[in-house]
């Protein structure tokens, strides 16, 4: 007879443990990390950073398509900054017809560079389907980045 698994346990004790490691790790707990490096929006503050206006045409482009394929976007004035000295660009953002999901694109990222952040929520098919396109996204994001980058870092 199968053993019948709560999946509300599971994922909790799985987070518990996985946090507990990276506990083990990093000097910093898991919130810790969050909390400065997201929720407060701040970066690693490089001596030269470049803040992309709002009213920049690719900027636009790239809300407008979180919009319409993945959900509602809000955005503040420092939604994307590109940091030449790093060679490195970053785009933040939460969708709010995700319950509130936060992310971050990371240009410079060898583990894929789309991060999230989301209080409790179901991971139904829609859900699933929305952070596939939120990938896409990023993949197209990133080819934008990969050939406009070195204009900043001539500055």
């Amino acid at each position: 007879m199968a053993k019948i698994i709560n999946e509300d346990d599971f994922t909790r004790n799985f987070l518990a443990n996985a946090s507990n490691l990276l506990r083990e790790h990093t000097k910093k707990s898991l919130k810790t990390v969050i909390t400065e490096g997201f929720q407060n929006n701040e970066q690693p503050q490089p001596q030269n950073e470049v803040i992309i206006d709002k009213s920049d045409g690719k900027l636009i482009e790239l809300q407008n398509n979180i919009t319409k394929f993945v959900g509602a976007l809000q955005v503040d004035d420092k939604a994307e900054i590109v940091y030449p000295s790093e060679g490195d660009v970053i785009f933040s953002g939460v969708i709010t017809d995700m319950n509130n999901l936060k992310f971050q694109f990371k240009y410079n990222d060898q583990s894929g560079g789309l991060y999230i952040w989301s209080d409790s929520m179901l991971l139904t098919k829609e859900v699933a389907e929305k952070l596939a396109k939120l990938t896409v996204i990023r993949e197209q994001w990133k080819d934008y980045w990969s050939s406009n980058i070195s204009q900043y870092n001539q500055k």
